[in-house]
């Protein structure tokens, strides 16, 4: 394959996962506006819906790299940076917690719906990877967010909408819902607004690649 190919196809995978992780936001949050994890666990559509979350993350992660290179002379060190924290941060929020939520969720609702109650506080070993995939998110999107703020890279919307995905993303899960899924859709809806910010900022840098638009992620 051309570089020119590598980079439409990255672009093609990076925007067709924002897009499905998207869906898979909004599903999901549709599906855990219930009282109890326990319950909405098992409904029919869950494993369904969490695999979207699985595809989509996946892709958006299989993108990253051919992003990166093609604006690595305006991102610099900081945007390197930026992309690794955001690849670690997104390996935890996208793939893990979505493989978790189809594979282990589902059976512990069976045989141990105690463990997962909203009553029941998180082992101190995931609020410890939950902490640090929170930090690396808002890290990383700072990161690379600078060229585009400073227009080293375009457009610079784009920077903009990552800064307030990182920020959102710490608003969230600390202020708005700290203790997981609400029980009232719209606060499930405003608390997931940090991963749409970002996959509407990484999706069209995605569509700039596979259409290879003229002023996208160079200035």
């Amino acid at each position: 394959m051309t570089n020119s190919q590598i980079f439409r196809s990255s672009g093609v995978a990076r925007l067709a996962g924002a897009v499905v992780f998207v869906v898979h936001i909004v599903l999901r949050s549709v599906i855990t506006a219930g009282p109890d994890p326990a319950a909405f666990a098992k409904e029919d559509q869950w494993v369904s819906v969490n695999v979207l979350g699985i595809m989509g993350a996946f892709l958006v992660i299989l993108g990253l790299p051919a992003m990166y290179a093609r604006m690595a002379g305006a991102a610099g060190l900081s945007g390197l940076i930026g992309v690794t924290l955001l690849a670690i941060s997104w390996m935890f929020f996208g793939l893990f917690l979505s493989l978790y939520s189809t594979l282990v969720l589902p059976w512990l609702a069976d045989k141990a719906p105690a463990l997962i109650a909203a009553s029941t506080p998180p082992p101190p070993a995931f609020m410890i990877g939950f902490v640090i995939g929170l930090l690396a998110w808002l890290a990383g999107t700072m990161l690379l967010a600078i060229p585009f703020i400073r227009r080293r890279a375009l457009p610079s919307w784009v920077g903009y909408l990552l800064a307030a995905s990182g920020l959102w993303v710490v608003i969230g899960n600390v202020f708005i819902a700290p203790s997981g899924p609400a029980s009232n859709l719209a606060v499930n809806l405003l608390s997931n607004m940090g991963p749409v910010l970002l996959m509407v900022g990484l999706g069209y840098l995605g569509y700039c690649l596979w259409s290879e638009r003229d002023g996208c992620l160079h200035s």
